[in-house]
């Protein structure tokens, strides 16, 4: 079953939570992925970002996600897989980058956190990858990890046209506005229902809520009261209802304001 945006109205609510990070096609959630769907739905989530890192997650979203406006697709190689995906691999990917449903170039970026040994093969793929983004005007979806500064630099030597999303971002509000002044969203998720999530709470806030948009990792950092379990975009609803709490305004007025923000990231020329 396919849903279009009217059918996923519950509630009677005229907005729907929005998911702009999950890693659907991924082993372990694609095997399940009618159920996450299914319950995705049940949650009031109608719009899912699906991150797909190598050929095989591309090839996975077309068989079941192709013509579904439920999901848009986000392609490119993370840092962490900078030295596994070969340049043969790689190319294979990039001939699906004009397909309607691809949306981001992502997610791409810096991370110094597992393995620092390979920033320069990093960076590489980084910058190219931004190249590519300019070249079909999309936008990005930013992993850093220990890295912000050096992504941060590497943005402004290699402005990326249509901006983008700082996906689950921790660095705190100083370090966030610099990347909103540079044009981009900050993407939040399950680490600010967390007690220890602090730092991201402290985002929502300070930073202006036309700059934020919500997330889910999935399958990874679940929300209260879900965490140690693995994520799920219908647990997006959560991290929103929480944005709601700490911005103190009603539900309503923070799925409108997470819709809209996501349709001008993809409206901007």
């Amino acid at each position: 079953m396919k849903y279009s945006v009217d059918s996923v109205w519950v509630n009677n609510m005229s907005y729907t939570w929005i998911d702009t990070h999950a890693h659907l096609m991924s082993d372990g959630m694609y095997e399940n992925f009618e159920d996450i769907k299914r319950n995705a739905h049940e949650h009031n989530v109608h719009k899912i970002c699906i991150i797909c890192g190598n050929l095989q997650q591309v090839e996975r979203f077309i068989k079941t996600c192709e013509d579904d406006p439920m999901f848009d697709m986000a392609l490119g190689v993370h840092p962490t897989s900078a030295k596994e995906v070969s340049q043969e691999e790689f190319q294979k990917m990039l001939e699906y980058v004009k397909h309607p449903q691809v949306k981001f170039i992502g997610e791409i970026g810096l991370d110094y956190y597992w393995d620092d040994s390979y920033k320069d093969i990093q960076k590489d793929y980084f910058i190219r990858q931004i190249e590519i983004a300019n070249k079909y005007n999309l936008p990005i979806s930013i992993h850093m990890r220990d890295s912000s500064d050096d992504v941060y630099e590497i943005l402004k030597a290699y402005p990326v046209n249509r901006k983008g999303i700082a996906h689950c971002f921790t660095d705190g509000v100083v370090s966030a506005q610099r990347f909103i002044d540079l044009g981009y969203y900050i993407g939040v998720g399950g680490i600010v229902t967390f007690k220890n999530g602090e730092n991201v709470q402290a985002l929502i806030k300070e930073l202006p809520f036309d700059k934020i948009l919500s997330e889910t990792d999935s399958p990874y950092l679940s929300p209260v009261p879900f965490r140690g379990k693995p994520n799920q975009p219908a647990y997006v609803s959560y991290v929103g209802k929480e944005i709601a709490k700490l911005k103190g305004i009603s539900e309503e007025e923070a799925l409108k304001q997470l819709e809209s923000n996501y349709k001008t990231l993809l409206e901007a020329l």
